[in-house]
């Protein structure tokens, strides 16, 4: 009965063009219960249907994923505290009383988004530009999401360690858990199985009033769709990262198996706990929402909600954004969707 009505509902809405094709994992810690794919991964230039396999374009599942666990792993390794001035990690970054803390809960006050790609001149000059961005609140104050706050993030992992974002993620994330289809920058061999996103990105080309720029032409496909990610090389703390449902799967049963080899029960505690702030219910990565599940989303159409203490999670992955990220729907399908799972 209740995989009948998910499988209706995601035919239904890719009927109402709510998206052109959609894969979606239901499980245990212990088993899937769900997996099927719908529709097609790509309809522009051409139709291709979509598959159980098929790699999808995170975007924001990126926070949660990478840089809200690798920041929970060092927190245990001594390397960082959530609690310590980002400013004493990235010099550069001049704002003051902002913490590791406030950027993984969104509390910082920085604005929730810019067009970094058209305010600097090159990568090495983006934290130095944060770092002088005037605050829209003090810190600690207000829950504004912000993609900006993870870009400092990914750097400042960076600069703990040593060590590239992507190679941090590989070795203490994707290769432990034998996440083997989860990586940023996908190679030239794995486009064809990648879900398609937007054409020449013309959702951001809106967003900065068709300001002069590089503008990548035609559909985008393997490469990360968001342009601040795209401009850092495609890897970014905001954005970047591609996986399939199963990899994703292995990721939510090691967190509902009480963290596994990624973090101790500890943190996955702390995770949970809500940000002190006016505002949406942030925990470090995640929103917490009313019945304690983590939960993320991703703007071309993918989440991840985990109850752990049902031991239940969803993931849904959905290319909305192809061919043109102007379509409508996403918000309250996705509600439906996990009211289903979840509400019951």
């Amino acid at each position: 009965m209740l995989k009948g009505k998910i499988s209706t509902l995601i035919e239904n809405s890719i009927s109402e063009k709510v998206f052109p094709g959609a894969v979606a994992s239901i499980l245990t810690d212990k088993k899937v219960l769900y997996h099927e794919a719908f529709g097609y991964r790509c309809v522009k230039p051409k139709r291709l249907p979509m598959f159980h396999t098929t790699l999808f374009d995170l975007a924001s599942l990126t926070k949660p994923v990478v840089v809200g666990t690798l920041c929970m792993q060092f927190v245990e390794s001594g390397k960082l505290s959530l609690d310590t001035p980002v400013e004493k990690y990235l010099p550069e970054f001049k704002q003051k009383g902002v913490t590791p803390k406030h950027l993984l809960t969104h509390t910082s006050g920085l604005p929730a988004w810019l067009p970094v790609y058209l305010r600097v001149p090159s990568r090495k000059d983006v934290i130095s530009y944060l770092g002088g961005v005037p605050l829209e609140s003090q810190p600690g104050k207000k829950a504004v999401y912000s993609c900006l706050g993870y870009i400092v993030l990914g750097t400042l992992l960076e600069r703990v360690t040593g060590q590239p974002l992507d190679k941090l993620a590989h070795d203490r994330i994707f290769a432990p858990l034998g996440m083997e289809w989860t990586r940023f920058n996908p190679p030239q061999a794995w486009r064809k199985h990648c879900a398609a996103t937007e054409d020449s990105n013309s959702f951001e080309r809106r967003m900065v009033n068709y300001e002069r720029y590089d503008w990548r032409e035609g559909v985008i496909i393997g490469q990360v769709h968001d342009e601040n990610a795209h401009f850092l090389g495609g890897v970014s703390g905001n954005a970047g990262l591609f996986s399939t449902s199963t990899d994703l799967s292995k990721f939510c049963k090691t967190l509902m198996n009480n963290g596994g080899e990624l973090l101790c029960p500890a943190s996955l505690c702390r995770m949970q706990q809500i940000a002190p702030a006016a505002g949406e219910r942030r925990g470090i990565g995640w929103i917490v929402t009313d019945d304690g599940c983590l939960y993320h989303t991703g703007f071309t159409g993918t989440s991840i909600r985990i109850c752990l203490k049902r031991k239940l999670a969803a993931i849904l992955l959905t290319n909305r954004v192809h061919p043109d990220a102007d379509r409508r729907g996403i918000i309250e399908f996705r509600k439906i969707f996990h009211n289903i799972l979840f509400a019951s």
